[in-house]
């Protein structure tokens, strides 16, 4: 057996809820019994490559409502052994940062991050085996978070390869006021659509185009960026965009990395490849 492997993954529908907002539950659950529930769901995906749904960091992101003065845009924290010794279960760590970073120290860790439309971005150094993780939804693609995402991992272009979650492709807005996150022209303006209709503007944004923009810049070569479908072309996930047409897409999917050093046979699916 190899010392490690590493394995990319985003749940999907079949595997449930991986959030426990009450929204995503029959009206009137206590959070305790969503959290069991969240936590069942969590180990099902988890039994696929053979660990504990404990064994799961999740960072907490900030925002630019909240929270955009909690830390320096693009900090990065690296997951330590001394970090997973503490808990019990990863979930209980409340760390702040916009990437977190795992080395093969930290085997049998996944980092994770619950989405719905949202790019999760993953690069792995192919000669130190160090991985990178950051939700680089619309508002972190405004301020450059990919681009960061590459700073953090270090190395050279070639060594690096990037996998990114499912996610949308572009997203339409039936009034341009409701679109909060695209403030940045430089980062926008070639991806933009917008339509007056009415006396209303709508707009319609292309997001995959200024997140490859971003990774080029930082000469990834498009043949080592691996991108996750298209969310809203496939119902095999949560999409935040269509839950408003068909409820049944309302939710989080769970996307991740994960370094194991386990005998787990682990079969390749839409959902999750063995990547090194």
């Amino acid at each position: 057996m190899k010392d490690f492997r590493i394995v990319t993954f985003t749940s999907t529908r079949k595997h449930g809820q991986m959030n426990p907002a009450p929204a995503f539950y029959p009206e009137g659950m206590e959070k305790d019994e969503r959290k069991r529930l969240m936590n069942l769901n969590k180990q099902g995906l988890m039994d696929e490559i053979g660990l504990s749904y404990k064994n799961i960091f999740i960072p907490t992101q900030k925002n630019n409502e909240k929270s955009k003065d909690l830390y320096e845009d693009g900090y990065c924290y690296t997951l330590t052994k001394e970090d997973v010794e503490k808990y019990d279960d990863l979930y209980d760590f409340n760390l702040n940062a916009d990437i977190v970073k795992l080395t093969p120290e930290t085997k049998n860790i996944a980092i994770a991050y619950p989405v719905a439309d949202c790019a999760l971005v993953k690069a792995i150094n192919l000669k130190t085996n160090e991985i990178v993780m950051a939700h680089c939804g619309g508002e972190y693609i405004d301020r450059y978070l990919p681009m960061q995402t590459i700073d953090a991992l270090g190395g050279k272009e070639k060594d690096i390869r990037v996998y990114i979650s499912p996610f949308a492709y572009n997203m339409f807005f039936a009034d341009a006021n409701n679109l909060k996150w695209a403030n940045n022209d430089k980062v926008w303006s070639k991806y933009k659509e917008e339509k007056e209709n009415d006396g209303k503007t709508s707009v319609r944004i292309n997001v995959i185009g200024p997140l490859l923009e971003q990774l080029q810049n930082r000469k990834i070569n498009l043949k080592h960026i691996h991108l996750g479908a298209d969310i809203n072309s496939t119902d095999m996930f949560y999409s935040n965009s269509r839950r408003y047409q068909e409820p049944k897409f309302a939710g989080r999917n769970l996307s991740g990395i994960a370094i194991i050093d386990n005998d787990k046979e682990i079969v390749d699916k839409p959902y999750l490849k063995v990547i090194r």
